[in-house]
């Protein structure tokens, strides 16, 4: 519900002019927001595939909220997770997609089934998703069609080496991330019939 509210505030704000399709937060939640309507109507998905996109769409959710804390927001003309002249969607747009529901889709996944291992190379799998957004968006932006929303990933601003830097940094933290969340799924799996007897 906080992932498809955040998707709808942030269609229609009127501060920003930027097409809402193109931040990879929108997307991410767009993606998550399916895949757990998918679920309460048909259920949890049996199988690895099932299971790498469910997973990609949460650390695309964590990712985005990530980087926006501690990127994007104190780099703002503000400082803040907010802009001066933000309207009430935007700021609500902001607050439910940063904040409340990555912890919201983390709290899900951890309680939920999930059958891959906490390895590096399943977590690289996972980077599968950032990958796309990064293609798509990037060849869009490459081709004139679109602009990139992230400063950061744009050639004409940082050049391309530290661009290319900046996407090994992010590709580093998208398979932590996917590392740690799936190693903390299967700890709270391990101790939650203990923690239900108590």
């Amino acid at each position: 519900m906080a992932l498809t509210l955040g998707v709808v505030c942030q269609f229609v704000q009127q501060t920003d002019p930027t097409p809402s399709m193109l931040y990879f937060t929108v997307d991410s939640a767009v993606l998550a927001a399916i895949i757990m309507a998918w679920r309460l109507v048909r259920g949890p998905a049996d199988s690895v595939c099932g299971d790498r996109i469910r997973g990609a769409a949460v650390v695309g959710v964590v990712f985005s909220s990530l980087v926006y804390v501690t990127v994007i927001a104190p780099s703002s003309p503000s400082g803040t997770w907010f802009g001066a002249h933000d309207d009430a969607w935007a700021r609500t747009a902001t607050l439910l997609l940063h904040g409340g529901a990555p912890v919201l889709v983390v709290a899900e996944f951890l309680l939920s089934p999930y059958s891959l291992a906490a390895t590096w190379r399943e977590a690289a799998l996972l980077a599968w998703w950032p990958a796309t957004y990064l293609t798509v968006v990037g060849t869009l932006s490459w081709s004139g069609a679109a602009t990139m929303p992230y400063l950061f990933l744009r050639p004409s601003q940082f050049g391309a080496v530290a661009v290319a830097a900046a996407v090994a940094g992010l590709f580093a933290v998208v398979v932590a991330l996917g590392v740690a969340l799936t190693a903390t799924h299967r700890a709270v799996r391990r101790h939650r019939p203990t923690m239900g007897t108590r």
